[in-house]
């Protein structure tokens, strides 16, 4: 079996292809591919969790909410009953995070006017089934069937379709994504209840259509009770939603055809066999527990390493806190990461200039961080000090630059991911380098890898030649940019000694992590900085909330 096997049978030919709304929404973190073969229901999936916590927080949202809507229980009677058989065993941030969602839910859905022709709020009842639409090949090439379907939560009556799509952050500023509002009015306007269960590999079998008069579509922000109508009209105005634009976004969307490896990795099905993903086995050092796949980060180390509940509420993405966890440098840090990448990602590509800094020296902002006074200042130094390094001024015009960009490998002995987002991966004469960037207000000694853990998977990613091409000659330098000016330094990837001591770096930060299956708190001073600590029960009991 070739390594693209099983994704590329998966696209071959006609077949089902199934689009839920989170697959046509925009974004530059999918996987073309991946996506492609995620629609095609017959396409082999690895094993699911059983026994493990869930790994999707919308999902005890949701129980809980049928409970409420289909078995007309009270909140705190559907909590109480939720929590006493949870399909799934779930973490107490993650409980939390549930009772909160479902109140700031049910508060928009009551201050959402009545739709238009409806006399009151509440006369729409709740729609157990899901609404699908399935059409058949319209030009050669697509695929036998073609189900379009919308999930989250569903209401009728009087002649209107409504759905609510829940979101865990505030709606109050989020951008509108036409793609996914035309197919979503679509499915309200023309489709018909689901009677095959949700994961059905085949055709679903639908039962008979009740036309609406009118269709509205409503987001809901769960964090603060926020609403947006992102839709309301007739069903003939839904169905021009649907303009060629839409068709061509969905076709590419079907098509798939190349790779984005990243931090989604670890959720593929595929990505034991994917191209663009190396295989490396034994490279963590970890043998193979009963865990299921996952991924893993310097960042996810450090995380878990202060408290493995942080952890795993950054996986499940639940709402943050921002402002507690950002210091002046930390902000200063992220400014400057941001406006070198900026640079770096210029049109035509150029070296870049000591001018190329910042124009107000006390304010300014750069990838949504804003410094001021000596943050400020400080950073345009550093990255003025950039330019006197940056690696373009070596060869200008005939380096490969890739800012910011994510190097994966999978180890199938741990059955993990690990992504590497790295600060600056480039190529001059054929030769590639990773270069990570660290700012500082002073330059410290010691152990580097010891002191930089990025640096440490840099190491290891060097020497298992995972880069592209599988270049064995990849240099890894560290650059650091100071208040006493810049600092690059070359890591002598060929000394073992070094390979030895980056392991070492790394164990700390993976073997707990790797064996965990309940992510237990650990309050204390990591409380301080944590932006998850609203959800969290053991830091609410040591604030005294």
């Amino acid at each position: 079996m070739s390594s693209s096997s099983v994704t590329d049978s998966a696209l071959e030919g006609g077949g089902l292809v199934r689009i839920r709304l989170g697959d046509v929404r925009r974004s530059d973190r999918q996987c073309p591919q991946r996506l492609a073969a995620k629609i095609r229901p017959g396409t082999p999936r690895a094993r699911r969790a059983v026994g493990h916590l869930t790994d999707w927080a919308m999902s005890p949202f949701h129980d809980v909410l049928n409970l409420i809507e289909f078995e007309r229980l009270s909140i705190e009677e559907a909590l109480a009953d939720w929590r006493s058989a949870p399909k799934q065993a779930v973490h107490p941030g993650l409980d939390r995070w549930t009772e909160h969602a479902v109140r700031g839910y049910l508060a928009a859905s009551a201050a959402i006017p009545a739709a238009p022709g409806v006399l009151s709020h509440g006369a729409l009842e709740p729609v157990s089934r899901m609404w699908a639409r399935q059409r058949g090949p319209q030009k050669a090439g697509d695929p036998e069937v073609y189900e379009e379907m919308v999930t989250d939560r569903r209401y009728a009556g009087h002649g209107v379709r409504e759905l609510r799509i829940a979101r865990m952050g505030s709606v109050r500023e989020r951008p509108r994504d036409e793609m996914e509002i035309a197919v979503a009015v679509g499915v309200l306007a023309g489709g018909r209840p689901v009677l095959s269960p949700r994961w059905e590999k085949n055709r679903f079998a639908l039962g008979g259509f009740s036309p609406a008069r009118a269709v509205r579509l409503v987001e809901i922000g769960c964090v603060d009770a926020s609403y947006r109508v992102l839709f309301e009209g007739s069903t003939e105005e839904a169905y021009a939603c649907y303009t060629p634009d839409v068709e061509a976004h969905i076709d590419k969307v079907i098509a798939g055809g190349s790779y984005r490896p990243g931090e989604n990795c670890g959720k593929c099905d595929a990505v034991a066999t994917c191209p663009e993903v190396p295989s490396r086995p034994g490279f963590l050092g970890i043998s193979r527990s009963d865990q299921l796949r996952r991924s893993w980060s310097v960042t996810t180390g450090r995380s878990y390493r202060k408290c493995p509940a942080r952890a795993h509420m950054e996986d499940l993405f639940l709402p943050r806190e921002g402002s507690a966890e950002d210091s002046d440098a930390a902000v200063r840090g992220r400014a400057v990461h941001a406006w070198i990448e900026k640079q770096h990602r210029r049109t035509p590509s150029r070296p870049c200039e000591p001018g190329d800094v910042p124009e107000t020296p006390e304010a300014w902002e750069c990838g949504g961080a804003a410094v001021t006074g000596f943050q400020a200042r400080l950073g345009i130094q550093m990255i003025g000090d950039h330019a006197l390094v940056c690696p373009q001024r070596e060869q200008p015009g005939g380096t490969e630059f890739h800012p910011e960009t994510p190097v994966v490998v999978y180890d199938p002995e741990a059955d993990v991911v690990v992504v590497a987002k790295t600060d600056l991966l480039y190529r001059i004469a054929g030769r590639w380098t990773l270069r990570e960037t660290k700012t500082a207000r002073t330059l410290s000694e010691g152990d580097l890898l010891k002191g930089y853990p990025q640096l440490a998977l840099a190491v290891l990613l060097a020497d298992a030649g995972v880069l592209p091409e599988g270049d064995d000659r990849c240099r890894v330098e560290l650059e650091r940019l100071t208040g006493s000016g810049p600092v690059v330094s070359d890591i002598d990837i060929t000394a073992p000694d070094v390979v030895a001591q980056a392991r070492r770096v790394l164990e700390p930060f993976l073997s707990s992590w790797y064996t965990d299956t309940r992510y237990p708190t650990k309050p204390g001073k990591a409380c301080g900085d944590c932006p998850f600590t609203r959800w969290c029960p053991a830091a609410a009991e040591r604030t005294g909330e």
